[in-house]
């Protein structure tokens, strides 16, 4: 439940018009235990269902139609209060990266807005938003547990790769992203994402998407702005049907320039609803040059409420998931459990 902290109503100048403005107050707190790998310690690990944030949004009506729109999220880290700084396991042999750091890796930057922040206009010509926005592939993904789960086995981590120009991140900064209205159920929603710098390449994005019923379908076409001099595109393609008793997901990618046999990722879920919550699983699959990195995914979300839920996730992969390359001796196991409650 979002709460409205500040809703004034003034009379323009003339009297003949009224302008509304409202900012709220929203947000998520989320902490659970996790035991992942091997050797890995049992250990309190936050925003493992859903990201803990605090969220300033608002819009003012401007009139004729025309709404200015704004949003700041910061996510932060509810084990030890201090604002999150993730980790990317991208699939490269090198170690997964902490951020912050100077490197393109960097899935999220511990500062004010790292998770999503922007201004803009939306009205009858659809919406244009200009900051950090969401990632324009990262936001047509259609994975059976968001982008969440057990740490490096999830959909969205393995489905990561750090490509000089595609980038992996969720949010994009300097962007400038344009949405159209729909119609008959088919949106285009283009990005625009300067390098802001002397050498690389701007980034740009391109997506076409129909929601319908219980279809939803969408193509991606994405390339990050990097300072290097090579850009290399990820095509996207994503589908979900809604049965009722259960809804199915795929979403697949051509990650470009890579190898052959390092070429494409793939993830396939199912969700459906159980009692008073939420049963998912997925199977998600990572090309690599000698063995695929795979994992299973599955888990239950317990609506205590309608903004309190327990959740408990279970994993298994290959050993490819921490070392790509190598033939893994044995498969691994990871559980984890928590609670998380929304404002």
């Amino acid at each position: 439940m979002k709460k409205t902290l500040i809703a004034l109503a003034a009379v323009a100048a003339t009297g003949a018009a009224m302008a509304q403005s409202s900012v709220t107050l929203s947000g998520v707190i989320d902490v659970g235990f996790e035991k992942r790998f091997s050797g890995d310690p049992f250990k309190m690990t936050p925003n493992r269902n859903g990201t803990s944030n605090w969220t300033l949004s608002g819009s003012e009506d401007l009139g004729g139609g025309l709404k200015a729109n704004f949003q700041i999220s910061t996510s932060f880290n509810a084990d030890d209060g201090s604002i999150a700084a993730h980790t990317i396991n991208d699939g490269l042999p090198s170690p997964a990266v902490t951020c912050p750091s100077t490197t393109s890796r960097c899935n999220n930057t511990s500062s004010l807005g790292n998770n999503g922040m922007f201004v803009g206009l939306s009205g009858g010509f659809g919406t244009v938003r200009m900051g950090r926005p969401v990632n324009t592939l990262y936001g047509n993904a259609l994975f059976a547990n968001g982008t969440k789960g057990v740490s490096n086995y999830d959909a969205n981590t393995l489905l990561a790769r750090d490509i000089a120009g595609a980038a992996n991140t969720v949010y994009v900064n300097n962007a400038i992203q344009y949405h159209s209205p729909r119609f008959s159920g088919v949106q285009v929603q283009l990005e625009y994402a300067p390098k802001e710098s002397t050498s690389g390449k701007n980034g740009r994005g391109l997506a076409i998407r129909y929601d319908e019923g219980p279809i939803s379908v969408t193509f991606t076409n994405y390339l990050g702005a990097t300072s290097s001099t090579t850009q290399k595109s990820v095509n996207q393609l994503a589908a979900a049907y809604d049965f009722g008793v259960a809804r199915v997901l795929f979403t697949w990618r051509d990650q470009g320039g890579a190898a052959s046999n390092a070429d494409n990722s793939y993830a396939l879920g199912m969700t459906a609803p159980v009692g008073p919550g939420l049963v998912y699983v997925s199977y998600n699959v990572r090309e690599l040059a000698a063995t695929d990195a795979r994992s299973v995914i599955a888990g239950y979300k317990y609506n205590l409420s309608k903004r309190t839920q327990m959740y408990v996730n279970v994993a298994n992969g290959n050993s490819a998931l921490n070392v790509p390359g190598t033939t893994p001796a044995k498969s691994s196991t990871g559980y984890g459990f928590g609670l998380q409650h929304n404002f």
